[in-house]
């Protein structure tokens, strides 16, 4: 079946629908006009009718028709696909089913930003009634009222109990406030707050709705000094960058964005009068949000910290940025500054912080004069581990020529001869050449595993779709089916039972008729396990091989089951005798 956007691509032309909202000037074989996504007078905004995209050179949106629709109209794929078919008579019909799961997430995941925005009033509210909270704020961290609004900073109290209260009250469930991150779980299954006596960060996404929270300590004795919410279908580490909501308010008059390594540098920055800065939530930089920068700027610096971590985590950036076509500046601090946050403490810190992006250079070529300073260049065993440091930058450059750039710009550090330098290149690349195809055979091995793990998946569940477990049972078996039958039996009621109280799981979509899985992929399940079956002419050998298929899977289920709060510890005890029943 076709993708809807190649369906759509095909029916739509975009000059046509951009041109109900953009005044559109033919420019040579393409059309041009205003941006709408920000203020212009000299016309950026560049339409490709024969290409079917559009491309902003001011503030770097592009993208094919759906794309825009979603940026003009604010909503999400499946809705610029109806409003592009409504308009050019579009019969979207058929992937009503397939996205059946689509929009249930979707409605997850406005229930997630629900239950957030109540978490976020809660936590704000606490730290006005808290001294001490709001006091570290103004007295030790020296942030102003108009930061801790902007940045929409709270306070989580002590309490275990209190934020959980609040939520319940307003509809929401255990199951709910710990899929959401905000609630853990004891050993006697009670939930219990995640986020208590630290303060909180909320994280926006660009629509400025808070998806999850980064919490730090105020009392030092306290472990571990940042909190960060686990991911949930409305929050990929991956995807989302801390301050990008402010970030896209200021970069047209800066014209740079500044990467850095903490919540409280960017928060630091903006007080310092650079609302400009960007941080990850607990994890590295990714591809994905150098993605995200590339909309807005090609001008990136960054700022981490001066000690050994924040080394390593400019060279995992910069290899990252270096694959994304993006050469970042640094910002190298003097040592009496350990941060952003640091410089942000002393009077005349914005002049002093020009000064030091004034002072930026190419990063490539700080990390080898900061590597220098670090090492005995006397000795070859640590020449060569700065030499093998700088070329693993390079390997990951996507152009053969800013290969050779930054080979020649090393080779000019050195003073080693240009052939002796690609020399030893060459033989760098071809090493980890090697290294990179063991690397990709582990990871096609741990894909054979997963599609094993998808057929056992299937097969699994063509066993408890329309009872047919109970059907191969009866077929072609010896007069002498009484136990065969009567084990069939329990094993599909065990099913029901953990489908009932699992409704979510494949298992409770599956018996409840509201999964997706194509039942071709059922019957082709069956078809095989019927065919295997068809020499087995006992029944002991059949229930044998079917409880061989089914007992991890259950297993795995009955573990979940064991999890849940709301459950009576003997309906439980309950449910592991019926798997003990259908071992036997």
């Amino acid at each position: 079946m076709a993708r809807i956007s190649d369906e759509i691509l095909q029916n739509v032309d975009i000059v046509d629908v951009i041109g109900k909202y953009v005044q559109l000037k033919r420019a040579g074989s393409n059309f041009s006009g205003n941006c709408p996504f920000h203020n212009e007078k000299t016309p950026s905004f560049i339409v490709s009718p024969q290409k079917q995209i559009f491309k902003c050179f001011g503030c770097g949106i592009g993208g094919n028709v759906i794309t825009f629709i979603k940026e003009i109209e604010r909503v999400d794929f499946w809705d610029a696909a109806k409003i592009l078919a409504k308009e050019w008579n579009i019969d979207l019909s058929h992937y009503e089913k397939n996205y059946h799961k689509y929009e249930e997430m979707n409605q997850w995941k406005e229930k997630i930003k629900r239950l957030h925005k109540l978490t976020q009033d809660f936590f704000q509210s606490s730290l006005t009634t808290n001294p001490v909270a709001m006091n570290y704020l103004k007295e030790q961290r020296k942030l102003s009222e108009d930061t801790i609004k902007t940045f929409g900073i709270g306070y989580a109290p002590h309490s275990h109990y209190e934020l959980l209260q609040k939520l319940k009250s307003k509809w929401f469930n255990d199951g709910d406030l710990q899929e959401a991150s905000l609630a853990k779980q004891w050993q006697n299954w009670e939930s219990y707050s995640f986020f208590r006596n630290r303060i909180t960060f909320p994280i926006y996404d660009k629509m400025w709705n808070v998806i999850a929270f980064s919490a730090r300590i105020i009392d030092p004795q306290d472990k571990p000094k940042y909190l960060n919410s686990a991911e949930h279908p409305a929050f990929e580490k991956s995807k989302i960058l801390y301050g990008l909501n402010i970030v896209k308010q200021h970069i047209k008059e800066f014209g740079f964005i500044i990467v850095v390594e903490w919540q409280m540098d960017v928060i630091s920055l903006y007080q310092l009068g650079y609302p400009i800065a960007v941080a990850t939530s607990g994890t590295a930089l990714t591809h994905d949000h150098i993605k995200l920068i590339k909309r807005y700027t090609d001008k990136v610096y960054f700022l981490f910290d001066n000690d050994s971590a924040g080394q390593k985590a400019t060279i995992r950036a910069l290899k990252t940025a270096y694959q994304q076509d993006v050469f970042p500046k640094l910002i190298q601090l003097p040592d009496e500054y350990k941060d952003a946050d640091e410089l942000a403490q002393i009077p005349w810190g914005k002049e002093k912080f020009q000064w030091y992006i004034d002072q930026a250079i190419d990063t490539f070529l700080s990390i080898y004069k900061r590597l220098e300073t670090q090492m005995d260049l006397h000795s070859p065993i640590d020449k060569q581990k700065l030499l093998n440091t700088m070329f693993d930058i390079i390997v990951g450059l996507p152009n053969p020529s800013t290969q050779i750039h930054y080979l020649s710009v090393l080779s000019e550090l050195t003073g080693q001869n240009n052939e002796i330098i690609n020399t030893q290149y060459k033989q760098y690349a071809k090493n980890e050449w090697k290294f990179t195809i063991q690397q990709q055979n582990k990871r096609e091995q741990w894909t054979k595993q997963k599609i094993y793990q998808d057929k056992r998946e299937d097969i699994f569940s063509s066993l408890f779709y329309q009872d047919f477990l109970l059907d191969l049972i009866q077929a072609n078996t010896s007069e002498d089916q009484d136990f065969a039958i009567n084990s069939a039996q329990k094993i599909l009621a065990l099913g029901k039972h953990i489908a009932k109280l699992l409704p979510a799981s494949h298992l409770g979509k599956l018996i409840h008729q509201t999964d997706s899985l194509p039942e071709e992929k059922l019957w082709s399940a069956q078809l095989r396990r019927e065919k295997e079956m068809q020499s087995m002419s006992a029944h002991e050998d059949k229930l044998k091989r079917i409880k061989k298929t089914i007992s991890p899977v259950l297993k795995q289920l009955l573990e979940q089951i064991r999890k849940l709060p709301h459950l009576d510890i003997t309906e439980k005890q309950g449910l592991f005798e019926e798997m003990k029943s259908i071992k036997r």
